[in-house]
């Protein structure tokens, strides 16, 4: 089972840095004005990392969905193979038969 404490962490992390930002911003300033100006510089690095934090973690979800399709469709060729050697294997007489009342699966 995988842990969930590597994301929350990062999510705790960066809003502590987002709460550091605006309390130097207003420590730092004795206006509006000036808390905007800082607030402005500020602001375009905690958008940029506000939309990569977020991308990164449906990255990570997309490669785990890619594995499991890819083991997926691994174990339904190696299902599809041992069809085909049974069917092999079988009376032709009782073939025939399961051709002639399923045809659709024979197209």
């Amino acid at each position: 089972m995988e842990t969930k404490f590597g994301p929350i962490l990062m999510g705790v992390a960066y809003l502590a840095l987002v709460v550091f930002i605006i309390i130097f911003c207003a420590t730092q300033t004795g206006s509006f004005d000036n808390y905007s100006k800082y607030w402005g510089l500020f602001a375009t690095l905690v958008g940029v990392a506000t939309g990569a934090i977020p991308s990164f973690f449906f990255k990570a979800q997309a490669d785990k969905a890619t594995d499991r399709a890819d083991k997926e469709a691994a174990r339904a060729s190696k299902e599809s193979t041992k069809a085909q050697v049974f069917a092999g294997a079988a009376d032709p007489a009782k073939v025939e038969e399961v051709r002639k009342t399923n045809p659709q699966l024979f197209q």
